[in-house]
């Protein structure tokens, strides 16, 4: 995994949750009346937050854009696939044989989650820096709330970069087939890091370190643990309604919708799917999403105490590491999407296929 040692310092509060929950017999319930009255009894708060300062809904649209033009980018590496590794793929029902190709799907979805989780993770710190702001008696603007997105950009883009692809890997291990191997374990893990980690954006933001950042988490789940797991299952069950209908409605559009029949079915398939899951995904985005960061910055300022934060001054012609890293990964992102088929990148996977299907048939 990525990005181990930060991951180590945040498992201190998914191990946390995890013993919370044996301790006290609370469960991470979905599926929870409670857990949703919790959710829907902080809307009012967080709403009326919203509704006075429009750019939370800036931020949350801006966010939604980034997703949507994500996947556009991650689809492009199925149409540089071959079709006749499909076809193999259906006939040896086993994606495991497909050693070379897999590296290349988990790389390139690695590097859009990367990439994407920049901009991602300053528009959820200035969501939540707008709270703080609003909090300390202070104007809210854009520009303000950015200031404070980018005190403690690193750890905020490594957080939200490993807390994405843990979402990301969740919500491919849940898709219905025909061989599903995630357990109640493994649904227990992904709710304790959820719940565990949900203070972390707000203590991020607030400019602490991944294991402060871990202990505020903590002390938030220990203080308020009812309220602290109501808000994040019952996001968490709106969420899972809105990718339910999203998936029956995919399914309802694929059946009544043409073209992703013959040569790279595939790749077809997955980019008529993007009406469904740009819909799905500005639900959540800039409805919920904002919603939730704004109830869990509530909380955390009830139970942690914020310090007043300065503006960050900028020292003329010092270089943006972080930014120099992230724009180096979006222009190699960029290029391979636009260029791969003149960089030889089609026929690099095509010959990756090859190899692939090679050992696959000698199994």
């Amino acid at each position: 995994m990525p990005f181990a040692a930060e991951r180590a310092a945040l498992n201190v509060a998914r191990d946390e949750a995890k013993g919370l929950f044996e301790r006290t017999g609370e469960k991470p319930e979905v599926l929870s009346e409670k857990n949703l009255s919790t959710f829907t009894g902080e809307l009012g708060g967080a709403f009326r937050l919203i509704l006075e300062e429009k750019e939370i809904l800036f931020f949350a649209a801006l966010q939604w854009l980034v997703i949507a033009a994500s996947y556009l980018v991650w689809v492009q590496v199925l149409d540089w696939i071959p079709d006749s590794v499909w076809e193999e793929v259906r006939k040896k029902d086993n994606k495991a044989s497909f050693t070379l190709l897999n590296l290349v799907l988990t790389g390139w979805s690695f590097l859009v989650v990367m990439v994407a989780s920049y901009p991602i993770a300053i528009c959820n710190a200035a969501i939540t820096s707008v709270h703080y702001l609003r909090s300390a008696g202070e104007p809210s603007t854009i520009a303000r709330c950015l200031d404070l997105a980018f005190r403690n950009l690193p750890r905020l883009w490594l957080f939200t970069t490993i807390d994405a692809w843990i979402t990301v890997n969740a919500i491919l291990d849940r898709l219905p087939r025909k061989r599903n191997n995630r357990t109640a374990l493994d649904e227990l893990l992904y709710y304790a890091w959820k719940i565990g980690t949900m203070g972390v954006v707000p203590a991020l933001t607030a400019g602490k370190g991944f294991l402060d950042s871990a202990k505020d988490s903590v002390a938030l789940l220990a203080a308020r643990p009812g309220r602290a797991i109501g808000i994040r299952m019952g996001y968490s069950l709106v969420c899972w309604c809105v990718g339910v209908l999203a998936y029956l409605g995919a399914l309802a559009y694929a059946m009544s919708a043409s073209g992703f029949g013959g040569p790279k079915a595939v790749y077809n398939f997955y980019v008529l799917m993007a009406l469904p899951i740009f819909v799905s995904s500005a639900v959540v985005a800039v409805l919920l999403r904002p919603l939730y960061l704004v109830m869990v910055a509530r909380l955390y300022t009830e139970v942690i105490p914020v310090e007043r934060m300065q503006p960050l001054r900028r020292e003329q012609g010092k270089l943006d590491l972080v930014g120099l890293v992230f724009a180096v990964l979006a222009c190699t992102l960029l290029a391979l999407y636009f260029f791969g088929d003149q960089l030889g990148l089609r026929g690099w996977i095509e010959s990756l296929a090859e190899r692939d299907m090679r050992g696959a048939r000698g199994r």
